[in-house]
């Protein structure tokens, strides 16, 4: 999981590029520091949308460890909450999780993480094994239809960037009128779309957030190492995905032959 410090910075530009001239405008901003087999408050950094502390997190560790900036997992999970949230499921927002994979997990479907609202109701992101396998959404208290998913399987030992993108339309911040679309996406392809229905949108606070697990109920988990997590209001577009997204390893090696290639045409002598 480790960057080299300009391919960092050039992310980190694209981003800020892509956040201005798109629909997603961002809320905070959440990594990690240090290293501690006990971690705490000071092993996270959370930043607002101007770069200063945003400081209305609180986040509470059931166990795992901060190692060089990365929170490994270790079958536990991570609790953050949110004192000053504004949004709720009749929002658009987008929610933006940079994860390394290390273990199937005990249980069928293990939880990557979740968004809660303070009445229980909790959306998680999970991976169903077996005959169906694949990345989807698995919801407690709410109701979702048009389901669909792309089978797949659990990429070990390499950093993903998970992205759920809730699109409430028109009705933004009306509660129990309309529709909204989830969609999920992995690396910038959507895997996983469905349909929140209007009977489900409420202006409860979604102020409840999960690496690991399930946000009210300490059990499948799913062992990882997050590195990012990012909260933005609105639906990012197409290009702050790109940009926030990890490239695929196939993409990532077409990419630097290509810049090789081009350097050695530079170099190549005049005629």
């Amino acid at each position: 999981m480790k960057k080299t410090l300009a391919l960092s910075s050039s992310i980190v530009m694209l981003g800020f590029l892509s956040t201005a001239q798109g629909a997603g405008t961002l809320v905070w901003d959440m990594s990690f520091t240090r290293t501690s087999s006990h971690p705490n408050v000071g092993n996270i950094v959370v930043t607002g949308a101007d770069g200063s502390p945003y400081k209305s997190l609180f986040c509470s560790f059931g166990g795992g460890s901060v190692t060089d900036g990365v929170y490994h997992s270790n079958g536990s999970r991570l609790t953050i909450t949110d004192s000053s949230s504004t949004l709720s499921m009749c929002n658009s927002f987008s929610f933006v999780v940079k994860a390394e994979l290390n273990g199937d997990g005990a249980s069928n479907w293990p939880v990557l993480f979740g968004l809660g609202e303070a009445n229980s109701k909790n959306l998680k992101v999970d991976y169903t094994k077996g005959e169906n396998a694949g990345w989807g959404f698995s919801p407690e208290g709410y109701t979702l239809s048009n389901l669909t998913s792309t089978a797949g399987t659990v990429a070990q030992g390499a950093e993903q960037t998970f992205i759920v993108t809730v699109d409430a339309e028109a009705n933004d911040g009306t509660a129990q009128t309309g529709t909204s679309t989830l969609t999920l996406y992995l690396n910038g392809e959507a895997i996983a779309t469905a349909t929140l229905d209007s009977s489900n949108r409420t202006n409860e606070k979604l102020d409840i957030f999960t690496l690991g697990g399930r946000p009210y109920d300490n059990s499948n988990n799913q062992t990882a190492e997050f590195s990012n997590v990012q909260l933005y209001q609105g639906v990012l577009s197409a290009e702050q995905i790109a940009a926030l997204s990890v490239p695929e390893p196939a993409a990532a090696s077409l990419s630097l032959a290509g810049l090789a290639l081009l350097a050695l045409r530079r170099r190549r002598p005049q005629q």
